[in-house]
């Protein structure tokens, strides 16, 4: 009987393994050598930075004080590929303790850390950062300066102009995110979602943007939010048009710890004149005039151990370059992600590689990456991949990799 369940055992050991002749081939590693902005002189060792981007990746543990001083901070970028992202590091003070915040690129959210004092950024800060209350308010003030403002969203005044005292410069304090949704009246009655949502997002420290609206040439209306190097632009439904256009300002400042959504703008649109609308109910405005536009906000804040901000979700960045002695070939968009596809599931071999090496193949995934030597051996169909770092070896389709690459091997 013994025997029997020891043959059995070893007959489905040895058949777990039939067919089990492909497998996952990508294996992208941080990488060894970045290019790295800094705001002020701080020796990197080696550990020190493997430890500062491993806090990129982890699940935040904490939030940062309102009351902190930023000592020092480390952008890190790929030496050539800018597309690739980021991750900036920051090293925070708050009393005797300290933090480490890191905000990826590609993500909305950054990562916060109590961490023990780290003598290279303590060395590099001096006596010469103050720690401030950042405060606990966004707050939305009108703004007189339109000139300034048409020039640096670069409004174009053959098309559009900007609204007159729609204007606001915004103050955010601190990390999070302002949700932002439209209710639409017209005729009376509130109609169907005509606009979508919005989510604007904030990071650490005292941020400021500015709120308008322009109107196109056809009479249409757009709502803008941003900063000059990164602005939201929403062009309304031709429905929600008007001749002449009012601003109803409602909340000015909000505490971002308060909970609920607050009703901060209403926008009044019509054809004729329109007079004093405070004080008086939407629904009842839309009656007499074309459209009423109601702007509701919500801060969300993700508390410790949270990454609860998002927007659409943003694929990663992948790239990919094969290069030989005489040549490179780069490549991006829909043939990565087909040749990422094609890499994950491909067949594996113990033998080492035979023939003759031809290049070298380079995978990016932000600021990850993995190489290839690739091999071809004379009237074969398949190349062979060995991984440059563990030295395994994967056979791929030769044909299939050169459509990709749009080269030849």
């Amino acid at each position: 009987m013994k025997n029997a369940i020891g043959l059995i055992s070893l007959a489905a050991v040895l058949l777990s393994g039939c067919g089990a002749n492909e497998i996952n081939a990508l294996n992208l590693r941080p990488l060894s050598t970045y290019a790295i902005q800094q705001d002020r002189d701080i020796p990197l060792t080696s550990a020190l930075k493997t430890r500062l981007l491993n806090y990129c990746e982890r699940q935040p543990t904490d939030v940062l004080p309102t009351r902190r001083a930023e000592l020092a901070a480390i952008t890190f970028r790929h030496p050539f590929y800018d597309e690739l992202g980021s991750k900036t590091v920051k090293y925070w003070r708050s009393g005797d303790e300290r933090y480490v915040s890191c905000l990826n690129s590609n993500e909305q959210n950054e990562r916060v850390f109590r961490t023990d004092a780290i003598e290279a950024f303590e060395s590099a800060a001096g006596s010469e950062p103050r720690e401030v209350d950042v405060g606990n308010t966004l707050s939305f003030i009108p703004e007189s300066d339109v000139t300034t403002v048409a020039r640096a969203f670069a409004v174009n005044e053959t098309h559009e102009t900007i609204v007159p005292g729609s204007v606001f410069r915004y103050h955010t304090p601190d990390r999070g995110a302002l949700h932002v949704t439209y209710h639409v009246y017209q005729d009376g009655a509130e109609t169907g979602q005509l606009i979508e949502p919005g989510l604007f997002v904030f990071e650490s420290g005292k941020n400021e943007g500015v709120a308008f609206l322009t109107q196109l040439a056809d009479q249409r209306i757009t709502l803008q939010m941003g900063t000059e190097q990164a602005w939201d632009r929403t062009v309304l439904p031709s429905s929600l048009s008007g001749e002449y256009v009012q601003i109803d300002s409602m909340e000015a400042v909000f505490n971002l710890d308060a909970e609920g959504r607050r009703l901060l703008k209403r926008i009044v649109l019509a054809d004729e004149p329109i007079e004093d609308v405070s004080e008086q109910d939407s629904a009842v405005l839309s009656t007499r005039y074309d459209t009423v536009i109601e702007v509701w906000g919500a801060v969300q804040r993700p508390g410790a151990g949270e990454l609860t901000i998002t927007s659409e979700q943003k694929d990663a960045m992948r790239l990919a370059t094969y290069e030989t002695e005489t040549k490179t070939a780069h490549l991006g968009g829909p043939n990565t992600r087909e040749l990422f596809e094609l890499l994950s599931r491909v067949k594996t071999t113990t033998a080492a590689p035979t023939g003759e090496r031809r290049g070298t193949l380079a995978l990016y995934e932000q600021l990850t990456e993995q190489r290839f030597d690739v091999w071809i051996e004379e009237e074969k169909d398949t190349l062979q991949l060995m991984d440059v770092e563990t030295k395994r070896v994967y056979l791929i389709d030769q044909l299939e990799l050169e459509e990709l690459l749009d080269t030849y091997i």
